[in-house]
């Protein structure tokens, strides 16, 4: 089964006195005014999200477009791009190696009812294709352009990278647990040399109690950070 879209767009490629060589043929010298799309699998219905262009920070990009809540963009659209013929895009994409599950999530075949002049349409396959289809496929292009690509796309991982390194690490269970064997140790210290010796001299009846509830609370801790941290001993006094 098969779903189809009709969207209004301006062209499909360059002219055909766009750019090119020899190798790569004119970049998609068909034009047109009016497409029709359809997905195998069913409909796409495009009321709400379709020709929201999307921005990706650092990389340039073939045009995209958010459906359903995904950032996707089309063969046609990365063979205007990268300046090659849609059929050899076409067929990079049948031949790349990757898994089948992996070619099933990020390409989806759809088709494209061309209008060309005077009111004759031509259909032709064409490809859906994800992000992370995008940047695979990509991966496999050669020339100036598509070093370009390249090259931002590997940026864009650095900064990731250093930002996600830049955010301060949280403090977790174990560093909190030593933390707190510490703070008690040092209230066990004051308490011993200080505090205890000055209620037993007072005859004070809060002096064992509290006596016992320090030595709980530091042998206690003491416990906890022995368990998250194997490297420490246990302070039994």
């Amino acid at each position: 089964m098969h779903g189809y879209i009709q969207i209004m767009v301006g062209r499909a490629g360059a002219s055909k006195d766009a750019p090119g060589s020899l190798a790569t043929g004119y970049a998609n010298p068909v034009r047109f005014t009016t497409s029709q799309i359809g997905v195998c699998g069913g409909d796409i219905s495009l009321s709400q999200e379709a020709a929201i262009m999307a921005t990706i920070p650092v990389l340039d990009h073939p045009e995209i477009t958010v459906i359903n809540g995904q950032v996707v963009t089309s063969s046609v659209a990365i063979a205007d791009y990268f300046l090659k013929r849609h059929d050899d895009v076409l067929k990079k994409i049948r031949t790349l190696e990757c898994s089948p599950g992996f070619h099933a999530r990020n390409f989806a075949e759809m088709f494209i009812d061309v209008t060309v002049g005077n009111g004759a349409v031509r259909r032709t396959p064409a490809y859906q294709i994800t992000r992370d289809g995008f940047a695979f496929l990509a991966m496999g292009f050669t020339g100036k352009r598509a070093a370009r690509f390249k090259e931002a796309y590997i940026t864009a991982f650095n900064q990731m990278e250093r930002v996600l390194n830049d955010v301060p690490t949280l403090p977790g269970p174990a560093h909190n647990a030593h933390a707190v064997y510490l703070y008690m140790t040092e209230i066990h210290r004051v308490w011993m040399a200080h505090l205890y010796p000055m209620l037993v001299a007072s005859q004070s009846p809060l002096a064992h109690r509290l006596h016992d509830y320090i030595n709980d609370g530091l042998f206690a801790s003491a416990l906890v950070d022995r368990s998250l941290n194997s490297n420490k001993e246990v302070c039994d006094e």
